[in-house]
C-alpha cells in the first residue's frame, strides 16, 4: 500500500528572459511543465496560466515533454506574461539576517532553529533533517548518544554526524553547513552521490533520504531501551484481509508496523465540458483512501489468483505522527514517473480517532475524559483560590444557612 522511492531527477541550468530581467533556473527535465511554470511564478510573479514560454522557435505547452526540447546548458528561453501586482505589506518585513546580535540571541533562546545551507541540490536532505529536528525527544536521544566515529561502521559515522549537526543547530547564529553529514550520507548511500552530465549533483527524493536517515538513527539511538524512531514514530496497524471472490475463505487478521502514514493524492477528473470534478482536497481524504486497498494473490480455497480486500485501522498511535503526501506515480502512457501538483489542505488539529480500531477508540475516549475531568478540577480550584474558597463563594444568606446546618448536625452528633 506504500510506494517505493523514485529515482534521481535529471536537471539542466538555463536562463529565462522576462521583460528586461534574466533568471537562472535549474530545470527538472523529467517533471511536467507545470513544475517549470511554478518555478517561474516564484521568480517573476507571472501566474502559470498567463505564461507563454518559448525555446527558440518552439512554444512550450503544458503537454510538452521537456526532454524532447533537447535543451542545452545556459540556453536562453523567453517568457511573456503579466505579473500579479502585490499590495505592499502593512508592516515592513524584518529578516533574520538583518537582526542585531542581541535580537538573534532572543530568537535562539526561544527555540527557533537556524536553517541549513543548500550545498547544491541538497534541499531533499535539509528538509528531512529539519523535520527530525522538530521532534525534541528524538533530538535529545541523538545528541546524548555516546561513542565516536568507527571506520568499520558507516552507520555509526552517520549517526555521530547527526549528533554533531543537531548540537550545532541548537546554538548556531547563522545557517549551518551540513557538509560532514552530507559526506557520510553519500558514503553510506551512494545513490545520493549521483552526478548529472554537467558535473553537478542530481536532485534526489526527500522521502527516500528521510527513510534512510531514520533507519540509521533507529539502529544507533535509543528511547526507553527501544530504537528511537520505532519508539517515537512507530504506528501499529490492524490489517484485515478478505477474499472478494468467495465467502468460504475466512478473513485473516494481521499486524503491520510503520514509521509514517502514506497519504495518497488523486487529481481531479476532467468532466468533458472544460471543468473538473473530484480529486483530493484535504489530508483526511488522503488518509481514508490509504485505509482501503486491494491486492491479488493465490487463493488456497479457489486454487488460483484472486482479488483480496485489505482494510487498515490504527491500533497504536505514536507520540509524533509522520504523514507523507505520495505525489509521484507511474504514468503508463509515457512510461515515466509523474508528479501530482494538487494542493492538499490540512487542519491545525488533526483528530485521528475515527481511523483507529474500536478498542483503541475506547482507550482514546477514556483518556480524553480523564483529561477533561482534570481540567475541570483545575479550573474549579483556581476559581476557589480567586474567591477565597469555601463559604466565601456564597452569598451571605447561603453562608449563614450552611453554618446553621453544620451546627445542628454537630448538636445531633
Amino acid at each position: 500500500a506504500f510506494s517505493k522511492a523514485v529515482s534521481a531527477m535529471a536537471t539542466i541550468p538555463i536562463k529565462v528572459k522576462w521583460v528586461k530581467e534574466k533568471y537562472d533556473v535549474e530545470v527538472m527535465l523529467d517533471e511536467p511543465v507545470e513544475v517549470f511554470k511554478a518555478q517561474l511564478f516564484a521568480l517573476t510573479g507571472v501566474p502559470p496560466e498567463r505564461q507563454k514560454i518559448t525555446a527558440g522557435a518552439k512554444k512550450i505547452e503544458d503537454s510538452t515533454d521537456l526532454n524532447s526540447l533537447k535543451l542545452k546548458p545556459n540556453q536562453l528561453l523567453m517568457l511573456i506574461g503579466t505579473a500579479d501586482v502585490l499590495a505592499a505589506p502593512a508592516e515592513k518585513q524584518v529578516f533574520v539576517e538583518d537582526l542585531a546580535p542581541e535580537e538573534m540571541h532572543g530568537i535562539i533562546a526561544a527555540g527557533v532553529p537556524m536553517g541549513l545551507e543548500n550545498l547544491g541540490n541538497t534541499c531533499y536532505m535539509n528538509s528531512g533533517l529539519q523535520m527530525l529536528n522538530a521532534a525534541p525527544d528524538l533530538v535529545d536521544s541523538v545528541t546524548t548518544m555516546d561513542g565516536g566515529p568507527n571506520q568499520f561502521d558507516m552507520q555509526q559515522n552517520l549517526a555521530v554526524s547527526a549528533r554533531d549537526l543537531f548540537r550545532q543547530m541548537k546554538s548556531a547564529h547563522e545557517p549551518v553547513k551540513p557538509l560532514g553529514f552530507l559526506t557520510r550520507l553519500r558514503a553510506l548511500f551512494p545513490q545520493f552521490d549521483q552526478q548529472g552530465e554537467h558535473g553537478g549533483h542530481m536532485q534526489q527524493d526527500a522521502e527516500e533520504c528521510l527513510t534512510q536517515i531514520m533507519q540509521v538513527l533507529n539502529a544507533k539511538c535509543k528511547v526507553n531501551s527501544q530504537g528511537a524512531v520505532d519508539e517515537l514514530f512507530g504506528i501499529e496497524m490492524d490489517v484485515r484481509v478478505k477474499c472478494a471472490e468467495t465467502d468460504a475463505e475466512p478473513e485473516v487478521q494481521e499486524t503491520e508496523k510503520l514509521q509514517k502514514l502514506s497519504c495518497h493524492i488523486e487529481g481531479a477528473v476532467p468532466t468533458g465540458d472544460g471543468g473538473n470534478k473530484g480529486g483530493t482536497d484535504m489530508i483526511t481524504q488522503s488518509i481514508e483512501k490509504g485505509l482501503e486497498g486491494t491486492l491479488e494473490k493465490m487463493s488456497p480455497t479457489l486454487g488460483r489468483l484472486a482479488v483480496y480486500n485489505r482494510t487498515y485501522r490504527i491500533k497504536k498511535l505514536p507520540k509524533f505522527l509522520l504523514t507523507q503526501f505520495v505525489r509521484f506515480y507511474w504514468k503508463q502512457d509515457t512510461q515515466k514517473k509523474a508528479k501530482i501538483l494538487r494542493a492538499v489542505k490540512f487542519p491545525l488539529l488533526l483528530d485521528m480517532k475515527e481511523y483507529c480500531t474500536e478498542e483503541y477508540q475506547g482507550r482514546i475516549d477514556k483518556y480524553r475524559a480523564q483529561v477533561l475531568k482534570k481540567q475541570e478540577e483545575e479550573k474549579e480550584a483556581k476559581k476557589k483560590q480567586r474567591t477565597g474558597g469555601g463559604d466565601a463563594d456564597k452569598k451571605p444568606d447561603e453562608a449563614g444557612a450552611a453554618a446553621a446546618a453544620g451546627a445542628e448536625e454537630g448538636a445531633a452528633a
